[in-house]
């Protein structure tokens, strides 16, 4: 292997973009230019397809390993490095590799996508879209909705241009990850991150956000996305009279800030995780500046809008809601039902309720019974260890199958050559693939959940005895059985038509740009979700409503260590007549529960981190080391040299171990013994006043660290019935 051999090195050294490597390494082929490919030994290649004419170079699996090996081979005294015209950095574990190089040859072009044009930046557009969803080589599927969206508004607007933000998330416990984000900032002012192509429903510049941001880190995320637009925009700012962005907390993030003082924005918002983001205060605020400057919020289902409505009430009159466009030109209906239900596809990763997957635990029911059943899970690479380690334990490992994500072109191919699409907890919004599903022929059986419910319901209404719905895995088993008593029996041409009179892009269009009144209901009143109070930081309950039963149950769930029978008690006790207040130290776990308006919940979390003894030792522990290590890092970024940073990185991961040990090992074990008199002490000060105990039945403790709340509502109300028991209310 010599220097002239190849003109471009491609490095994909981890797993989490193979898909996008191989379309990469094919366009790159396609162009006629001699690739040379190194590429980690990892199973996720098994079967993927690799052009005949890129040499390919394998290194060990192991990140940290992959990483010296490619720096070696690319960097060594007969590396590649001199005769090479351009070198990708094609996932997060090849940035300090990448980095090494340029610093070596300063003159070598970087990128993270191969592109025709280096030169081009986005043009200026009558309407641009921002997105952190497209489809893309990594994921076909991500943002199918939203390309819907934009050629349908092609029809209204002659230059659209997409702003497609592309998240690279780098996992902490990588052995690479320390390497990866001590370069990934200095790599990223060296480098263009953005790939501007023609696509045809509109000009197309995708951004490469490689991110050092936890899941849960919504603004940092979303300071990423911004910076990663605002370098790639030639003036700084979005040269377009009107923008959509997608997602309040990522597109709506960008948009505001980036658009012109004149233009009209319009933010969709569609994010399953909307709920989690406004639990922080941090991103509630942040989001809440998104909201002054949007002239119009846009949601994708009226679960979103009454959520925004009842954590903004101020902005009530930008609340619109209407549905995604689904695209039935690519969806063709089969040309025969099923004959049998056998052939199961599930969509997205298998994530867990009460601890388990109810997708699984259904199909392992129905598999125990018929041998002949399989599992195909497509774009499932997220799914949890619990999950699969679920999947051995069931002993499914030759009847579940993984395969990557397929394009939404050939999505209706995949339905076709399956016989049941399976729902189940997928974090997504309106629930389009159902709409998919049906519009193919292809027989559903979903979940209810909450964000998908209106789906579902029109699902129902117009598709009979092709869609089952249910609320748990015993549930879903009944349903499959009645699927399949009925198979054949739909009227799909009928429900096909019902469906693309209500999300096909001629319905949908007319109410996206405001020319026509949405037929779904908005919110009308700033009423929040339940007995909820709004995400925030005020910790307080909300007022009761004017249906409150004429007695009530108050259930002490601190901590609770079986936080879904504590639930489904309460959710009982209101469906028996009764009014719950309940006292949890996690109000997100009842956000769900608390829809139901005769349950209130009292968080007591904010009130317990103000107290003295916590607020010192997380200063001593946590803060107050932390920032003199920060600020020391701070310093460092500052060198060329990654060295510096390193060692303090190191100091710091090695800081947030001892701190976490000290923490759980000395000041836990003595905080432990004095907490529940500190959560009496909260619960008297800021729950009791709210409480109306004369008209409560009993109070229900579940867990440890409310019994001392119920004993001394014992010891002070005599006549009070305080007991342990989840079973029953008399």
């Amino acid at each position: 292997m010599t220097t002239a051999d190849h003109n471009v090195v491609y490095l994909a050294l981890g797993s989490t973009r193979v898909s996008a490597a191989a379309a990469h390494l094919t366009r790159l082929v396609d162009q006629g230019l001699q690739v040379l490919a190194v590429v980690a030994d990892v199973p996720e290649w098994t079967g993927v397809d690799l052009p005949a004419a890129a040499t390919v170079h394998r290194v060990p699996r192991d990140p940290r390993q992959a990483v010296h090996a490619a720096r070696r081979l690319v960097l060594g005294q007969r590396g590649l490095l001199a005769g090479v015209d351009l070198l990708i950095a094609g996932d997060p574990e090849a940035v300090p590799v990448a980095y090494a190089a340029r610093r070596r040859r300063r003159d070598l072009p970087v990128r993270f996508e191969p592109v025709v044009d280096e030169a081009r930046r986005p043009a200026a557009a009558d309407l641009a879209v921002v997105t952190p969803w497209y489809p893309s080589p990594a994921d076909p599927l991500a943002g199918t909705f939203v390309r819907a969206a934009v050629a349908a508004l092609g029809q209204r607007y002659d230059r659209v241009s997409v702003l497609h933000t592309e998240e690279w998330p780098t996992s902490s416990s990588s052995s690479a990850a320390p390497l990866v984000t001590v370069t990934l900032e200095r790599l990223a002012r060296l480098v263009d991150a953005a790939a501007v192509l023609d696509e045809p429903e509109a000009e197309l510049t995708r951004m490469a956000v490689p991110l050092l941001a936890r899941p849960r880190e919504f603004v940092a995320r979303a300071d990423a996305h911004l910076d990663a637009v605002r370098a790639a925009l030639p003036t700084g700012r979005i040269e377009a009279p009107v923008v959509h962005a997608h997602g309040g907390m990522f597109g709506g993030v960008v948009a505001t800030a980036l658009a012109r003082p004149d233009a009209r924005v319009v933010v969709i918002e569609s994010s399953p995780l909307l709920a989690q983001m406004l639990a922080q205060p941090a991103t509630r605020e942040r989001y809440e500046r998104v909201l002054e400057r949007a002239d119009e919020v846009v949601c994708t289902s009226p679960f979103l809008s009454e959520l925004l409505g009842a954590n903004f009430p101020a902005h009530l009159d930008k609340l619109r809601v209407v549905p995604k466009i689904v695209d039935f030109d690519v969806l063709p209906a089969r040309s025969t039902p099923p004959a049998e239900l056998r052939r199961w596809l599930h969509v997205g990763p298998l994530l867990q309720r009460r601890g388990l997957s109810v997708a699984l635990e259904a199909f392992a029911e129905v598999a125990a019974a018929d041998p002949g059943v399989t599992l195909i899970l497509v774009d499932a690479a997220t799914t949890g260890r619990r999950v699969t380690d679920r999947i051995k334990e069931l002993k499914l490992r030759d009847r579940v199958t993984f395969v990557p994500p397929v394009p939404h072109t050939a999505f209706a191919d995949l339905l076709h050559g399956h016989d049941l699409l399976l729902h189940a907890g997928q974090p997504e919004g309106l629930g389009e693939l159902l709409v998919e599903a049906v519009a193919t022929g292809t027989p559903v059986l979903a979940a209810v959940e909450a964000p998908t419910e209106p789906t579902l319901a029109v699902l129902s209404e117009v598709a009979g005895t092709l869609v089952e719905t249910a609320q748990d895995a015993s549930g879903m088993v009944d349903g499959y059985r009645r699927l399949g008593a009925h198979l054949g029996r739909a009227d799909v041409s009928a429900a096909r038509a019902a469906l693309q009179a209500r999300y096909g892009a001629p319905a949908v269009l007319p109410q996206l740009t405001g020319e026509q009144v949405p037929d779904w209901a908005p919110v009308t009143a700033p009423a929040r979700p339940g007995g909820l109070a709004a995400a925030g930081p005020e910790p307080a309950a909300t007022a009761a409503p004017a249906t409150v039963a004429a007695e009530r149950i108050v259930l002490v769930a601190i901590n609770a260590p079986r936080f879904y029978p504590a639930r489904d008690f309460a959710l009982r006790a209101a469906a028996a007549g009764f009014g719950v207040d309940v006292i949890t130290h996690d109000a997100n776990l009842w956000r769900e529960a608390a829809r139901d308006p005769r349950l209130r919940v009292h968080p007591i979390d904010v009130a317990e981190s103000c107290r003295p003894m916590l607020r010192v030792e997380q200063a001593i522990v946590y803060r107050v080391p932390g920032k003199v290590l920060s600020a020391v890092r701070n310093r460092t970024r500052r060198h060329e040299s990654i060295w510096p940073e390193l060692g303090v990185l190191n100091a710091q991961r090695a800081h947030r171990k001892l701190a976490r040990l000290v923490h759980d090992s000395g000041f836990e074990r003595g905080y432990r013994i004095v907490r529940p008199r500190i959560m009496w002490r909260v619960v008297r000060r800021d729950v009791l006043p709210k409480l109306d105990l004369t008209r409560t039945r009993r109070v229900v403790v579940a867990g440890t660290y409310g019994v001392t709340v119920g004993w001394q509502l014992a010891r002070r109300h005599p006549d009070l019935v305080v007991t342990t028991s989840l079973h029953g209310f008399e």
